[in-house]
Protein backbone atom coordinates (compact mmCIF):
# COMPACT_ATOMS: atom_id res chain seq x y z
CA UNK A 1 0.00 0.00 0.00
CA UNK A 2 1.46 3.28 -1.32
CA UNK A 3 1.79 6.25 1.69
CA UNK A 4 -1.17 8.38 0.09
CA UNK A 5 -3.15 5.42 -0.05
CA UNK A 6 -2.71 4.38 3.44
CA UNK A 7 -3.15 8.14 4.79
CA UNK A 8 -6.69 8.24 2.72
CA UNK A 9 -7.44 5.03 4.74
CA UNK A 10 -6.02 6.71 8.24
CA UNK A 11 -8.12 10.19 7.32
CA UNK A 12 -11.48 7.87 6.46
CA UNK A 13 -10.75 6.26 10.53
CA UNK A 14 -10.06 9.44 12.15
CA UNK A 15 -13.34 10.38 10.43
CA UNK A 16 -15.21 7.32 11.90
CA UNK A 17 -13.64 8.20 14.90
CA UNK A 18 -15.13 11.74 14.84
CA UNK A 19 -18.55 10.90 14.32
CA UNK A 20 -18.73 8.15 16.59
CA UNK A 21 -17.87 10.40 19.61
CA UNK A 22 -19.19 13.48 18.13
CA UNK A 23 -22.60 12.59 16.12
CA UNK A 24 -23.00 9.43 17.60
CA UNK A 25 -22.14 10.97 21.66
CA UNK A 26 -24.10 14.21 20.69
CA UNK A 27 -26.94 13.77 18.71
CA UNK A 28 -27.97 9.89 18.19
CA UNK A 29 -28.70 9.67 22.19
CA UNK A 30 -31.34 12.65 22.26
CA UNK A 31 -34.33 10.25 22.47
CA UNK A 32 -32.79 8.82 25.86
CA UNK A 33 -32.68 12.41 26.98
CA UNK A 34 -35.75 13.05 25.99
CA UNK A 35 -37.60 10.57 27.89
CA UNK A 36 -35.50 11.37 30.82
CA UNK A 37 -36.41 15.02 30.56
CA UNK A 38 -39.88 14.00 30.89
CA UNK A 39 -39.84 12.15 33.35
CA UNK A 40 -37.27 15.06 35.25
CA UNK A 41 -39.07 18.00 34.88
CA UNK A 42 -42.99 16.45 34.10
CA UNK A 43 -43.10 18.82 30.80
CA UNK A 44 -45.44 17.94 27.71
CA UNK A 45 -44.10 15.77 24.60
CA UNK A 46 -44.89 19.05 22.73
CA UNK A 47 -42.45 21.16 24.78
CA UNK A 48 -39.42 18.60 25.09
CA UNK A 49 -39.76 18.31 21.66
CA UNK A 50 -37.99 21.80 21.14
CA UNK A 51 -35.38 20.57 22.49
CA UNK A 52 -34.37 18.10 20.12
CA UNK A 53 -35.61 20.22 17.42
CA UNK A 54 -33.59 23.41 18.27
CA UNK A 55 -30.31 20.75 18.71
CA UNK A 56 -31.24 19.75 14.61
CA UNK A 57 -31.93 23.03 13.55
CA UNK A 58 -28.55 24.52 14.68
CA UNK A 59 -26.91 21.97 13.63
CA UNK A 60 -28.63 23.02 10.10
CA UNK A 61 -28.04 26.54 10.38
CA UNK A 62 -23.93 25.94 10.50
CA UNK A 63 -23.89 23.68 7.39
CA UNK A 64 -24.20 26.15 5.09
CA UNK A 65 -21.70 28.42 6.89
CA UNK A 66 -19.49 25.36 7.37
CA UNK A 67 -20.05 24.32 3.90
CA UNK A 68 -18.80 27.63 2.27
CA UNK A 69 -15.38 27.67 4.95
CA UNK A 70 -14.60 24.02 3.33
CA UNK A 71 -14.51 25.28 0.55
CA UNK A 72 -11.70 28.08 0.91
CA UNK A 73 -9.78 26.75 4.54
CA UNK A 74 -8.97 23.18 5.58
CA UNK A 75 -11.18 20.96 6.70
CA UNK A 76 -9.26 20.60 10.41
CA UNK A 77 -9.45 24.03 11.25
CA UNK A 78 -13.70 23.76 10.73
CA UNK A 79 -13.91 20.68 12.07
CA UNK A 80 -11.70 21.30 15.21
CA UNK A 81 -13.57 24.18 16.27
CA UNK A 82 -16.62 22.26 15.84
CA UNK A 83 -15.64 19.75 18.00
CA UNK A 84 -14.74 22.00 20.89
CA UNK A 85 -18.12 23.56 20.31
CA UNK A 86 -19.43 20.60 20.67
CA UNK A 87 -18.35 19.44 23.63
CA UNK A 88 -18.50 23.37 25.21
CA UNK A 89 -22.59 22.34 24.60
CA UNK A 90 -22.75 19.36 26.57
CA UNK A 91 -20.82 20.64 29.40
CA UNK A 92 -23.50 23.27 28.79
CA UNK A 93 -26.44 20.96 28.89
CA UNK A 94 -25.28 19.15 31.53
CA UNK A 95 -25.07 22.14 33.86
CA UNK A 96 -28.28 23.96 32.63
CA UNK A 97 -30.84 24.07 35.42
CA UNK A 98 -33.80 25.73 32.98
CA UNK A 99 -35.56 25.05 30.12
CA UNK A 100 -34.24 28.37 28.56
CA UNK A 101 -30.88 27.28 29.99
CA UNK A 102 -30.88 23.83 27.95
CA UNK A 103 -32.02 25.11 25.19
CA UNK A 104 -29.23 27.28 24.72
CA UNK A 105 -26.96 24.52 25.49
CA UNK A 106 -28.46 22.27 22.69
CA UNK A 107 -27.78 25.07 20.19
CA UNK A 108 -24.22 25.12 21.12
CA UNK A 109 -23.72 21.69 20.96
CA UNK A 110 -26.01 21.58 17.60
CA UNK A 111 -23.57 24.54 15.55
CA UNK A 112 -20.29 22.41 16.64
CA UNK A 113 -21.79 18.98 15.20
CA UNK A 114 -22.74 20.92 12.01
CA UNK A 115 -19.41 22.22 11.56
CA UNK A 116 -17.75 19.14 12.46
CA UNK A 117 -19.09 16.03 11.72
CA UNK A 118 -21.47 14.65 8.47
CA UNK A 119 -20.59 17.84 6.04
CA UNK A 120 -16.89 17.51 6.46
CA UNK A 121 -16.54 14.14 6.54
CA UNK A 122 -18.47 14.07 3.35
CA UNK A 123 -16.53 16.38 1.74
CA UNK A 124 -12.78 14.82 2.40
CA UNK A 125 -14.21 11.28 1.42
CA UNK A 126 -15.36 12.59 -1.56
CA UNK A 127 -12.10 14.15 -2.07
CA UNK A 128 -9.83 11.01 -1.32
CA UNK A 129 -11.99 8.51 -2.79
CA UNK A 130 -13.40 7.50 -6.34
CA UNK A 131 -14.95 4.60 -8.07
CA UNK A 132 -15.74 3.08 -4.45
CA UNK A 133 -16.70 6.11 -3.18
CA UNK A 134 -20.10 4.98 -1.57
CA UNK A 135 -18.35 1.99 0.08
CA UNK A 136 -16.30 4.71 1.93
CA UNK A 137 -18.87 7.24 2.66
CA UNK A 138 -20.69 4.28 4.36
CA UNK A 139 -17.79 3.09 6.26
CA UNK A 140 -17.03 6.47 7.60
CA UNK A 141 -20.50 7.44 8.42
CA UNK A 142 -21.13 4.44 10.20
CA UNK A 143 -19.15 5.99 12.68
CA UNK A 144 -22.46 8.12 13.90
CA UNK A 145 -24.64 5.03 14.27
CA UNK A 146 -21.62 2.48 16.06
CA UNK A 147 -21.18 5.53 18.48
CA UNK A 148 -24.84 5.84 18.96
CA UNK A 149 -24.97 2.47 19.26
CA UNK A 150 -22.26 2.41 22.53
CA UNK A 151 -23.30 5.98 23.74
CA UNK A 152 -27.11 5.75 23.83
CA UNK A 153 -26.25 2.16 25.71
CA UNK A 154 -23.32 4.29 28.03
CA UNK A 155 -25.66 7.38 28.62
CA UNK A 156 -29.59 5.41 29.25
CA UNK A 157 -26.94 3.50 32.08
CA UNK A 158 -25.49 6.88 33.04
CA UNK A 159 -29.21 8.28 33.51
CA UNK A 160 -30.86 5.30 35.48
CA UNK A 161 -27.65 5.76 37.98
CA UNK A 162 -26.34 9.21 38.23
CA UNK A 163 -28.91 11.18 36.48
CA UNK A 164 -29.27 13.09 33.00
CA UNK A 165 -26.62 15.73 34.17
CA UNK A 166 -23.45 13.35 34.52
CA UNK A 167 -24.51 11.81 30.94
CA UNK A 168 -24.11 15.01 29.34
CA UNK A 169 -21.09 15.77 31.06
CA UNK A 170 -19.41 12.52 30.63
CA UNK A 171 -20.41 12.61 26.52
CA UNK A 172 -17.83 16.07 26.69
CA UNK A 173 -14.96 14.48 27.59
CA UNK A 174 -14.20 12.57 24.82
CA UNK A 175 -14.86 15.54 22.25
CA UNK A 176 -12.42 17.43 24.05
CA UNK A 177 -9.79 14.96 24.96
CA UNK A 178 -10.06 12.68 22.03
CA UNK A 179 -11.83 13.87 19.14
CA UNK A 180 -10.53 17.48 19.27
CA UNK A 181 -6.46 16.94 18.82
CA UNK A 182 -7.38 13.62 16.42
CA UNK A 183 -8.97 16.17 13.61
CA UNK A 184 -6.25 19.23 14.27
CA UNK A 185 -3.35 16.98 13.50
CA UNK A 186 -5.22 14.07 11.09
CA UNK A 187 -7.87 15.82 8.87
CA UNK A 188 -7.02 16.65 5.29
CA UNK A 189 -9.56 18.32 2.61
CA UNK A 190 -7.70 16.71 0.08
CA UNK A 191 -4.33 14.85 -1.29
CA UNK A 192 -1.72 17.35 -1.37
CA UNK A 193 -1.21 16.29 -4.92
CA UNK A 194 -4.30 17.48 -6.03
CA UNK A 195 -4.18 20.63 -4.37
CA UNK A 196 -1.66 22.73 -5.91
CA UNK A 197 -2.45 26.00 -4.46
CA UNK A 198 -4.68 27.27 -1.58
CA UNK A 199 -8.14 24.76 -0.95
CA UNK A 200 -9.75 27.85 -2.30
CA UNK A 201 -7.65 27.96 -5.42
CA UNK A 202 -7.70 24.15 -5.80
CA UNK A 203 -12.07 24.19 -5.68
CA UNK A 204 -11.91 25.82 -8.56
CA UNK A 205 -9.94 23.30 -10.60
CA UNK A 206 -12.34 20.61 -9.94
CA UNK A 207 -14.93 19.23 -11.77
CA UNK A 208 -18.60 19.91 -11.44
CA UNK A 209 -20.94 22.74 -11.43
CA UNK A 210 -20.72 26.36 -9.82
CA UNK A 211 -23.58 26.99 -7.14
CA UNK A 212 -25.82 28.82 -9.53
CA UNK A 213 -25.65 26.29 -11.98
CA UNK A 214 -26.34 23.20 -9.85
CA UNK A 215 -29.42 25.49 -8.29
CA UNK A 216 -30.89 25.48 -12.07
CA UNK A 217 -30.99 21.74 -12.08
CA UNK A 218 -33.55 19.06 -11.30
CA UNK A 219 -31.09 16.82 -9.69
CA UNK A 220 -30.28 19.11 -6.83
CA UNK A 221 -34.12 20.13 -6.41
CA UNK A 222 -34.83 16.37 -5.70
CA UNK A 223 -32.35 16.02 -3.21
CA UNK A 224 -34.23 19.11 -1.47
CA UNK A 225 -37.22 17.13 -1.01
CA UNK A 226 -34.73 13.83 -0.40
CA UNK A 227 -33.44 15.39 2.05
CA UNK A 228 -36.96 16.69 3.75
CA UNK A 229 -38.61 13.73 3.45
CA UNK A 230 -35.94 12.34 5.12
CA UNK A 231 -35.38 14.73 8.46
CA UNK A 232 -39.19 14.56 8.71
CA UNK A 233 -39.87 10.76 8.81
CA UNK A 234 -36.42 10.04 10.96
CA UNK A 235 -36.34 12.90 13.16
CA UNK A 236 -41.00 12.17 13.76
CA UNK A 237 -39.80 8.90 14.25
CA UNK A 238 -36.55 7.91 15.88
CA UNK A 239 -36.71 10.82 18.54
CA UNK A 240 -39.74 9.55 20.22
CA UNK A 241 -38.32 6.08 19.77
CA UNK A 242 -37.90 5.76 23.57
CA UNK A 243 -40.91 8.02 24.97
CA UNK A 244 -43.32 5.64 22.29
CA UNK A 245 -41.69 2.25 23.93
CA UNK A 246 -42.23 3.31 27.20
CA UNK A 247 -45.93 4.07 26.16
CA UNK A 248 -46.50 0.31 25.57
CA UNK A 249 -44.53 -0.69 28.89
CA UNK A 250 -41.16 -1.16 28.13
CA UNK A 251 -38.93 0.19 30.50
CA UNK A 252 -36.41 2.98 30.30
CA UNK A 253 -32.98 0.50 29.75
CA UNK A 254 -34.73 -1.63 27.57
CA UNK A 255 -35.89 0.98 25.31
CA UNK A 256 -32.51 2.64 25.61
CA UNK A 257 -31.41 -0.90 24.30
CA UNK A 258 -33.39 -0.59 22.03
CA UNK A 259 -32.06 2.78 20.45
CA UNK A 260 -28.95 0.92 20.71
CA UNK A 261 -29.78 -2.34 18.53
CA UNK A 262 -31.37 -0.10 15.86
CA UNK A 263 -27.91 2.39 15.84
CA UNK A 264 -25.51 -0.74 16.33
CA UNK A 265 -27.89 -2.54 12.81
CA UNK A 266 -27.62 0.99 10.71
CA UNK A 267 -23.67 0.82 11.39
CA UNK A 268 -23.90 -2.26 9.65
CA UNK A 269 -26.45 -0.80 6.69
CA UNK A 270 -24.33 2.04 6.22
CA UNK A 271 -21.78 0.64 4.44
CA UNK A 272 -24.32 -2.51 3.14
CA UNK A 273 -25.69 -0.11 0.95
CA UNK A 274 -22.93 2.11 0.06
CA UNK A 275 -21.72 -0.95 -1.97
CA UNK A 276 -25.03 -1.47 -3.20
CA UNK A 277 -25.05 2.18 -4.46
CA UNK A 278 -21.36 1.63 -6.14
CA UNK A 279 -23.08 -1.16 -8.26
CA UNK A 280 -26.75 0.19 -8.70
CA UNK A 281 -25.85 4.12 -8.66
CA UNK A 282 -26.90 5.88 -5.72
CA UNK A 283 -30.86 7.45 -6.47
CA UNK A 284 -31.50 3.66 -6.87
CA UNK A 285 -30.08 2.57 -3.59
CA UNK A 286 -32.07 5.60 -2.23
CA UNK A 287 -35.18 4.39 -2.79
CA UNK A 288 -34.81 0.86 -1.77
CA UNK A 289 -33.61 2.80 1.30
CA UNK A 290 -36.74 5.34 1.75
CA UNK A 291 -39.41 2.07 1.07
CA UNK A 292 -38.10 0.18 3.77
CA UNK A 293 -38.25 2.82 5.81
CA UNK A 294 -41.80 3.35 5.11
CA UNK A 295 -43.08 -0.08 5.16
CA UNK A 296 -40.94 -0.86 8.77
CA UNK A 297 -43.25 2.14 10.59
CA UNK A 298 -46.36 -0.08 10.56
CA UNK A 299 -44.23 -3.05 11.95
CA UNK A 300 -43.12 -0.69 15.10
CA UNK A 301 -46.77 0.01 15.70
CA UNK A 302 -47.31 -3.42 16.78
CA UNK A 303 -43.93 -3.37 18.87
CA UNK A 304 -45.99 -4.49 21.70
CA UNK A 305 -45.24 -7.84 20.21
CA UNK A 306 -41.58 -8.51 20.83
CA UNK A 307 -40.97 -10.28 17.56
CA UNK A 308 -42.41 -7.58 15.52
CA UNK A 309 -40.08 -4.82 17.45
CA UNK A 310 -37.03 -7.34 17.01
CA UNK A 311 -38.20 -7.38 12.94
CA UNK A 312 -38.02 -3.41 12.91
CA UNK A 313 -34.92 -3.27 14.78
CA UNK A 314 -33.39 -5.22 11.47
CA UNK A 315 -35.68 -4.03 9.02
CA UNK A 316 -35.18 -0.26 9.37
CA UNK A 317 -32.00 -0.48 11.21
CA UNK A 318 -30.61 -1.58 8.10
CA UNK A 319 -32.23 0.78 6.00
CA UNK A 320 -33.48 3.81 7.65
CA UNK A 321 -30.12 6.01 8.43
CA UNK A 322 -28.60 5.23 4.76
CA UNK A 323 -29.57 7.85 3.19
CA UNK A 324 -26.96 9.97 5.15
CA UNK A 325 -24.13 8.21 3.24
CA UNK A 326 -26.02 7.82 0.11
CA UNK A 327 -26.46 11.81 -0.55
CA UNK A 328 -23.70 12.90 -0.76
CA UNK A 329 -22.87 10.25 -3.34
CA UNK A 330 -25.51 10.80 -5.62
CA UNK A 331 -24.53 14.57 -5.15
CA UNK A 332 -21.23 14.17 -6.39
CA UNK A 333 -22.44 12.07 -8.93
CA UNK A 334 -24.56 14.75 -10.49
CA UNK A 335 -22.87 18.00 -9.43
CA UNK A 336 -19.40 17.36 -9.16
CA UNK A 337 -17.28 18.29 -6.31
CA UNK A 338 -16.78 21.93 -7.49
CA UNK A 339 -18.66 23.71 -4.72
CA UNK A 340 -19.56 20.10 -2.72
CA UNK A 341 -19.22 21.68 0.61
CA UNK A 342 -21.50 24.68 -0.25
CA UNK A 343 -24.39 22.68 -1.90
CA UNK A 344 -24.26 19.74 0.78
CA UNK A 345 -23.94 22.74 3.13
CA UNK A 346 -27.50 23.85 2.05
CA UNK A 347 -29.01 19.96 1.64
CA UNK A 348 -28.00 19.40 5.47
CA UNK A 349 -29.76 22.99 5.96
CA UNK A 350 -32.63 21.31 4.63
CA UNK A 351 -32.52 18.06 6.08
CA UNK A 352 -32.21 19.38 9.79
CA UNK A 353 -35.46 21.48 8.89
CA UNK A 354 -37.00 18.70 8.57
CA UNK A 355 -35.46 16.83 12.19
CA UNK A 356 -36.23 20.18 13.60
CA UNK A 357 -39.95 19.94 12.61
CA UNK A 358 -40.83 16.38 12.47
CA UNK A 359 -40.41 15.89 16.21
CA UNK A 360 -42.09 18.85 16.46
CA UNK A 361 -45.37 17.67 14.47
CA UNK A 362 -44.97 14.50 15.71
CA UNK A 363 -45.24 15.45 19.38
CA UNK A 364 -48.08 17.90 18.43
CA UNK A 365 -50.55 15.18 17.08
CA UNK A 366 -49.27 12.80 20.36
CA UNK A 367 -50.68 15.44 22.99
CA UNK A 368 -54.03 15.51 20.45
CA UNK A 369 -54.40 12.36 20.00
CA UNK A 370 -52.78 10.54 23.09
CA UNK A 371 -51.43 8.06 20.51
CA UNK A 372 -48.44 7.97 18.48
CA UNK A 373 -49.83 6.29 16.28
CA UNK A 374 -51.33 8.99 13.40
CA UNK A 375 -47.83 10.50 14.02
CA UNK A 376 -45.59 7.34 12.73
CA UNK A 377 -48.20 7.11 10.36
CA UNK A 378 -47.49 10.56 9.04
CA UNK A 379 -43.51 9.81 8.67
CA UNK A 380 -44.21 6.34 6.17
CA UNK A 381 -46.23 8.58 4.03
CA UNK A 382 -43.25 11.40 3.87
CA UNK A 383 -40.26 8.18 3.52
CA UNK A 384 -42.79 7.12 -0.12
CA UNK A 385 -42.62 11.00 -1.14
CA UNK A 386 -38.49 11.07 -0.16
CA UNK A 387 -38.49 7.21 -2.42
CA UNK A 388 -40.45 9.16 -5.35
CA UNK A 389 -38.05 12.50 -5.59
CA UNK A 390 -35.13 10.06 -5.28
CA UNK A 391 -36.35 8.26 -8.32
CA UNK A 392 -36.27 11.23 -10.12
CA UNK A 393 -33.14 12.86 -9.13
CA UNK A 394 -30.83 12.11 -12.45
CA UNK A 395 -27.52 13.52 -13.29
CA UNK A 396 -27.62 16.44 -15.80
CA UNK A 397 -26.62 15.49 -19.40
CA UNK A 398 -23.92 18.79 -18.86
CA UNK A 399 -22.25 17.71 -15.29
CA UNK A 400 -18.74 17.04 -14.93
CA UNK A 401 -18.84 14.04 -13.30
CA UNK A 402 -15.02 13.32 -13.54
CA UNK A 403 -13.55 13.10 -9.85
CA UNK A 404 -9.80 14.00 -8.72
CA UNK A 405 -8.72 10.41 -6.99
CA UNK A 406 -5.53 8.32 -6.27
CA UNK A 407 -6.62 5.24 -8.63
CA UNK A 408 -4.71 2.84 -5.87
CA UNK A 409 -6.39 4.23 -3.12
CA UNK A 410 -9.71 2.91 -4.87
CA UNK A 411 -8.98 -0.98 -5.80
CA UNK A 412 -8.50 -1.84 -1.98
Amino acid sequence: MENRDRQAWVIAISMFIALFFLWGGGYNTAPVFLGALLKSFHWSHARVSWIAAVLSLSVGIAGPIAGWLLDRIEARYVMGAGAACAGAGLIAAGRANTFEGLVCAVAILGVGLGSSTLLPASLIIANWFGERRGAALGLATAGMESGGMAMTYLSGYVIATHGWRAAYLLLAVPAIVLVLPLLLIVARTRPAGVAPKSVAESARDLPGHEVGEALATRAFWMLVVVELAFGLAIGGTFLHLVAFLEGYGYAERSSALVVSLVLGMAAIGKPVFGAIADRIGGKNALVISFTMTATGVFVLLDAQNLWMLALWIVWVGLAGASPIALVPLVLSEALGLKRFGTLFGWLGLVMTLGLFAGPLIVGRITDLTGSYTQGFELCALIALVGAAASFACVAPKTALITPIVVPSANSI
